[in-house]
């Protein structure tokens, strides 16, 4: 089996994988496969492109939407059904989180599925085309290639996958991907460089115009910024917009880490009745709400949809178009659409034209409160206060998807330091093999993980191929012996009714490193506030990796959810009068 074209033109495979690479996509998570090794060889053999071979499907996604979150876009890469079904989970959360990952699937030949035999990871019916509706699903574009129309299809994929910012799926069947293509090879451009869809030039004057009318009325307008700026990369031209109009701003939990924290218009976190302070009273107070990129809303960004915010008063800038919340004159509220319209038109013609707002005095965020003296266990405020202080300009903090979510948003991060978790999708074990992705895409920055160990029983297993590509995060794991999360909303306050369902199989954490191959990590367990801090100064000055266990028993690390808290959630119980 080659991967050398032997005409003018590059195989169906090298093309493809050089399309994504002249991205400027320098790894290709994945694992390999029969039906798929054209795709992999190519990967391979792609100048500026580094094959990282992950320990299961799963764990490739999460990687590469680790990866995607940093640099902007990622490749996937896996064996048809089996594996593509195995990075389903992963793919999916990108698509919620709008993460642009290219997934590559490698597919029995067309001879194959025109004969209808009966292959491995089938279901020996012949039906070998019918798996296609869970890529539709996953993937806001699907494009099944062959040498005609693969210059074709690749240009529509990665527009779509760049303008909506989400995953794109790309089967390749084994024959074609060793035919040449056929036309003339597009030359690709960097991320920065590549064309997304344009605003409608009348739809965006109307907008700003209506927008602009409701500024003009505003007295206390505050500014809410989606985790979708980040995707689009549009954070600078957020800053200008702030400076210019002088609007302060509070974070969703989903766009923890969006800005500085320091920034002086930072009000806090925004979480419906769990917000920082005042937050919450500002925010809900102010007579025009700017939600810049469209926040999810959901309940975990909402504190159980406990937000109060009234329709009437908000502008949504979604990423696409604009949506303007207004009350009819019958009574009724309704809201004025526009679009198509590019987010970074919106924010750009605000800047240069929104009047400048006088803005309110405001309690500056405060950091974690410090808590637990120094020969004492380890609790969850001891532990947040150490990494509070611990936690240095540039760091990337990741935060598995748990009780680890719950808390960590209220830390103060420091100027330059990112944030990243899955609060949407929310798949516990994620954190781990999304910090191998966002460690290889910006090796400048240390990135620290904080991971619980129930999730990371799921994808632990990643830790081996960290210590295969020599990236060195600080990994930070708590150990409770359960899965707490799933405590917290039952409603369990008393450790010693935790359900079996939610014991975890009893690991030496600290131990996995070195069984998996991992050379010069530094490995250690704590259980004490004096040993924490000693571990995690050693981890800072420690060249490689480093994994501390930390020992905190079985308690909740946040406590358990209240039973109106769990009704607003899960609305299990009578309907309420």
């Amino acid at each position: 089996m080659t991967s050398k074209s032997t005409t003018s033109n590059p195989l169906v495979a090298e093309y493809v994988v050089q399309r994504l690479a002249a991205l400027g996509i320098k790894h290709a998570f994945g694992v390999p496969g029969d039906y798929s090794f054209p795709i992999d060889i190519a990967i391979e053999t792609c100048d500026g492109l580094t094959w990282i071979g992950c320990s299961n499907e799963l764990n490739a996604a999460y990687s590469a939407d680790g990866y995607a979150r940093i640099y902007g876009a990622a490749i996937l890469s896996t064996t048809y059904v089996v594996g593509e079904t195995a990075a389903l989970a992963g793919v999916m959360g990108c698509k919620a989180e709008r993460v642009p990952v290219f997934h590559l699937v490698g597919a029995p030949s067309t001879r194959l599925t025109r004969t209808r035999r009966h292959m491995h990871h089938s279901f020996a019916d012949g039906e070998l085309d019918q798996f296609r509706a869970l890529a539709e699903v996953s993937a806001c574009a699907c494009a099944y290639l062959t040498p005609q129309n693969t210059i074709a299809e690749m240009e529509r994929v990665i527009f779509a996958a760049l303008s909506q910012r989400r995953p794109a799926y790309i089967q390749i069947p084994q024959d074609y991907a060793l035919m040449p293509i056929v036309g003339v090879p597009v030359d690709g451009v960097p991320l920065a460089e590549a064309p997304t869809f344009s605003s409608n030039a009348l739809e965006l004057d109307a907008a700003l115009t209506a927008i602009m009318a409701r500024l003009a009325k505003a007295k206390s307008p505050v500014i809410l910024p989606a985790f979708t700026l980040a995707r689009y990369g549009l954070q600078k031209e957020l800053e200008a917009l702030l400076t210019a109009t002088g609007i302060p701003f509070a974070m969703p939990g989903m766009s923890k880490g969006l800005l500085s924290e320091s920034h002086p218009l930072y009000l806090g976190m925004y979480n419906g009745e769990s917000s920082q302070g005042d937050v919450g009273k500002i925010v809900e107070g102010a007579d025009l709400v700017l939600d810049v990129g469209g926040v999810a809303y959901c309940d975990g960004d909402t504190d159980a949809f406990s937000a109060h915010l009234d329709s009437s008063k908000v502008v949504t800038v979604w990423p696409d178009h604009v949506e303007i919340g207004f009350v009819a004159e019958t009574g009724g509220c309704g809201n004025a659409t526009y679009g198509p319209i590019h987010m970074k038109d919106i924010l750009e013609a605000l800047t240069n034209k929104a009047p400048k707002f006088k803005t309110p005095a405001f309690s500056r965020p405060a950091p974690f409160p410090a808590s637990g003296a120094s020969g004492d266990q380890v609790t969850v405020a001891s532990f947040y206060s150490r990494l509070q202080q611990f936690l240095a300009p540039g760091d990337v903090l990741i935060v598995d998807a748990g009780t680890s979510s719950l808390v960590a948003t209220a830390l103060l991060l420091p100027d330059g330091a990112q944030f990243q978790h899955q609060l949407l999708w929310a798949c516990i074990g994620w954190g781990t093999a999304a910090a191998l992705g966002v460690a290889l895409a910006d090796p400048s920055r240390r990135v620290i993980l904080i991971q619980g160990d129930g999730g990371h029983q799921l994808t632990a297993n990643q830790i081996g191929v960290m210590g295969r590509y020599r990236v060195n995060p600080i990994i930070l794991l708590l150990n409770n012996g359960i899965f707490g999360v799933e405590e917290i909303f039952q409603g369990n306050n008393n450790p010693d009714k935790i359900r079996n369902f939610d014991r975890l199989a009893p690991w030496q954490y600290h131990k996995l490193p070195e069984a998996m191959g991992c050379r010069d990590w530094l490995c250690t367990s704590v259980e004490t506030n004096a040993e924490i801090d000693a571990a995690l100064e050693k981890a800072r000055k420690h060249p490689g990796a480093a994994y501390i266990e930390i020992l905190v028993g079985c308690e909740k690390l946040v406590p358990a959810a209240p039973p109106e808290v769990l009704d607003r959630i899960y609305q299990t119980g009578p309907p309420k009068a």
